[in-house]
């Protein structure tokens, strides 16, 4: 059993060590960035920074703004929801920032999305319909965008549902 003894206090000894490590250089980096402090002399923490590369802006779509398209063949009014996220970037120089980018990104795709989804309202209880029309759409969006002159993907598909009423 010596050896699985040794074992044990090695790992332990390692153990403490990356720990101690890592306290050290959390230290060393709160003396290179001192934090602010309020009035009341608690800490400000900076915003986060976005994670996404440079002049990209994510935009989700809205699931509280229903779609209403109208009444289908069986005098039913049909409501659909979508939700999904799409990454954007303006492919050359543009003149919005990004808020106002975002804002026409999200019309663009709603434009899209209204125009489709009308000509099929009769199908638009249908489940596999929707995950099927919902996966075509990712790309038509996509194409328009780029059409628009952005560069896009989905990063969290396009879900299509129906709202209950």
């Amino acid at each position: 059993m010596g050896f699985l003894d040794n074992f044990k206090s090695a790992m332990a000894a390692a153990k403490d060590a990356a720990n101690a490590n890592i306290e050290r250089q959390r230290a060393e980096q709160q003396k290179q960035q001192p934090m602010a402090r309020t009035a009341a002399g608690r800490p400000v923490h900076a915003r986060p920074q976005s994670r996404l590369p440079e002049g990209v802006v994510a935009v989700k779509m809205n699931p509280e703004e229903p779609f209403d398209l109208g009444t289908n063949a069986q005098g039913q009014n049909v409501k659909v929801v979508a939700n999904g996220l799409i990454h954007a970037k303006p492919m050359g120089m543009s003149s919005l920032d990004a808020e106002g980018q975002k804002q026409e990104i999200r019309t663009i795709a709603r434009e899209v999305l209204q125009r489709e989804m009308v000509p099929q309202i009769n199908s638009m209880g249908d489940l596999k319909f929707l995950m099927l029309f919902a996966n075509r759409m990712n790309q038509v969006i996509v194409a328009e965008l780029n059409a628009h002159g952005y560069q896009a993907i989905f990063k969290l598909p396009l879900m299509i549902r129906p709202v209950q009423q």
